[in-house]
């Protein structure tokens, strides 16, 4: 019932409740950027992995531990440490200090943002949907490394404005394995 009523939401909106498909164009200027994009990439990536490492060490120092039912959660999701993880709460994530950081990733609206080990959520206690969402990126940091997956990300963001970018919709579909997250608009 509740994915039904978030459905008819988002057509009330005007919103469609599965992403628009990724072009094969699209596809392939993320696998392979070409120079003005790799050139923004290079430009904007320091900055991002500085907003990264700083976020992540505060999740790292202030969060708490998983209890046991969240660490099966994340094996679950495919994470091999999840006693390194961490939740920090916070009432709102702050956004982006780089204004064009901030343009392109709008993390104050979300409701969970994960840097590494560190996840940090704004609802208490943390639904396992978003939780096992969360914990998919801790899975893609652990298989990627942080630097190809802030690469990765910033990459999919630029080429996909506005649509749901292939780490997210991976993160979404896993996470789903464990909890079925509310609808989406796209």
């Amino acid at each position: 019932m509740r994915v039904l009523r978030g459905v008819i939401v988002l057509a009330l909106l005007g919103c469609a409740p599965v992403p628009p498909d990724i072009t094969a164009a699209e596809a392939a200027r993320i696998a392979a950027p070409d120079p003005a994009l790799a050139a923004q990439i290079a430009r904007l990536l320091p900055a991002l992995r500085a907003e990264e490492r700083a976020r992540d060490a505060r999740a790292l120092a202030e969060g708490r531990g998983l209890s046991p039912a969240e660490q099966e959660i994340a094996r679950r999701v495919g994470v091999q440490q999840p006693e390194k993880v961490r939740l920090l709460a916070l009432p709102k994530i702050p956004p982006m200090a780089d204004p064009e950081l901030a343009r392109l990733f709008r993390v104050e609206r979300a409701w969970g943002l994960t840097t590494g080990y560190g996840i940090t959520v704004t609802q208490q206690p943390v639904p396992d949907w978003l939780l096992a969402h969360e914990l998919v990126h801790v899975a893609q940091y652990e298989r990627l490394g942080a630097g190809p997956m802030l690469r990765r990300t910033l990459t999919e963001v630029l080429v996909l404005p506005g649509n749901l970018i292939p780490i997210e919709r991976e993160a979404i579909a896993r996470g789903n394995t464990v909890a079925t997250s509310p609808a989406y608009g796209y």
